[in-house]
């Protein structure tokens, strides 16, 4: 009866030891899933900015097309860059970029993924920071004669993840 309970008790402790060890590579390879799922959501949030900003950028198209047709006036007349830029401003999508002295940097601007209304806003802002040092996470910035969209991570590093359509096909 001895020999039982001795060998009862070191072939628990052999699997209490077993589960031990398998339960930490679990839990390794989880928070390698965890991460993965967090990049590829961020990716997609990206994404998603560039075809909302796109999107805004082809409605007031539509609308200045619309608009030009019902009063016989020529679309360039209302339509062009710095009038998407004013809409975007106006409607609070974008917001001018500001250096240290508070001066409006030349044709940058920050992107406000409040007023996109998704997702974007809670998950990538807070993971970067945002809301507790002031960090930016999107912005665009105007090189030569289009408008690059750029991903600002929280040490400042410049991703580019798109281009605004300032001519959009419809």
């Amino acid at each position: 009866m001895r020999k039982e309970n001795g060998l009862s008790i070191i072939a628990l402790i052999i699997i209490i030891v077993i589960l031990a060890i398998v339960a930490v590579f679990a839990c390794n390879k989880l928070q390698h899933f965890v991460d993965d799922f967090k990049e590829t959501d961020i990716e997609y949030n990206k994404t998603e900015i560039v075809e909302k900003l796109n999107l805004l950028v082809k409605e007031k198209y539509v609308k200045d097309y619309k608009y030009a047709q019902e009063n016989n006036k020529n679309i360039d007349e209302i339509y062009g860059t710095e009038a998407v830029i004013s809409y975007l401003l106006e409607n609070n999508y974008i917001e001018e970029l500001k250096d240290i002295d508070d001066r409006v940097v030349q044709d940058e601007y920050y992107i406000n993924a409040n007023s996109l209304n998704s997702d974007i806003a809670t998950q990538v802002i807070n993971e970067n920071g945002s809301n507790s040092n002031g960090t930016k996470v999107f912005k665009i910035k105007k090189m030569e004669e289009k408008y690059t969209i750029y991903f600002v991570d929280k040490y400042g590093n410049q991703e580019e993840i798109g281009e605004l359509n300032m001519k959009p096909e419809v």
